[in-house]
């Protein structure tokens, strides 16, 4: 009888060092997700993302000056290739969206996406402004625009931008659509070890929010970078 009642207080003290090991390691679970969910994240931050503040996209994008080398009626572009004349210069991409608001991630079908740039030597072609028609096709180069499709998504293709007297590299921008308030912007490209001026010299660059100064990461040996737009409806 007494070896009966031994076993059985055995095998109760056996089940409640179980049930306690269970409850300690039970906390461990969520702190675990937790780091996990850590990890993703940084792993899904763009390589050359300088910071979180850049990154932030909210806020209606902001209108700048359209500059002296705006050339109205130039022509879509062709499976999106800005430099269509092979001009010099490392080729980059970029793409985004066009949203409806400040906020929110409401499409703007259709919108309209006109691009100009300088070429790798801070040379706009031509250096002037007036309607494309006034000018031959040799004469135009780096200049076009793309449409959103029905995600409010756009791509485009081009040479990396040099720099000029007064201006750090930058890619100007008109974006319209129907319905909305059109806005004319300017991506500030990262400057080069040698340049002039970088963004923080910059007039313009200063006038625009941190997010306008984009930064790039590498997609099978191309550099890329993202930019959203963000329209008012009228």
């Amino acid at each position: 009888m007494k070896k009966t009642n031994l076993w059985t207080l055995l095998i109760l003290a056996a089940l409640l060092l179980s049930s306690g090991c269970s409850t300690e390691n039970a906390p461990k679970t969520p702190e675990s997700s937790g780091s996990a969910s850590n990890t993703a994240a940084e792993t899904s931050t763009p390589a050359g993302s300088e910071s979180t503040d850049a990154a932030d996209d909210s806020g209606l994008t902001e209108q700048v000056t359209q500059g002296p080398y705006y050339i109205t009626g130039t022509n879509v572009l062709e499976n999106g290739v800005l430099n269509y004349d092979n001009l010099e210069g490392e080729q980059i991409k970029v793409n985004g969206y066009v949203y409806a608001g400040a906020t929110g991630t409401t499409p703007v079908v259709g919108a309209k996406i006109e691009i100009w740039q300088a070429d790798n030597g801070g040379n706009y072609h031509p250096n002037s402004n007036g309607a494309a028609s006034s000018y031959n096709a040799s004469e135009l180069s780096l200049r076009g625009f793309v449409t959103t499709d029905e995600d409010g998504y756009y791509e485009y293709m081009t040479i990396y931008p040099g720099e000029y007297t007064g201006r750090t590299r930058h890619i100007h921008t008109n974006t319209t659509a129907d319905g909305y308030t059109g806005v004319i912007t300017q991506l500030i490209i990262p400057s080069l070890s040698g340049d002039q001026m970088t963004a923080d010299e910059d007039n313009i660059a200063q006038s625009l929010p941190a997010y306008n100064q984009v930064t790039f990461h590498e997609i099978d040996g191309l550099r890329a970078t993202n930019f959203n737009y963000r329209l008012a409806a009228q």
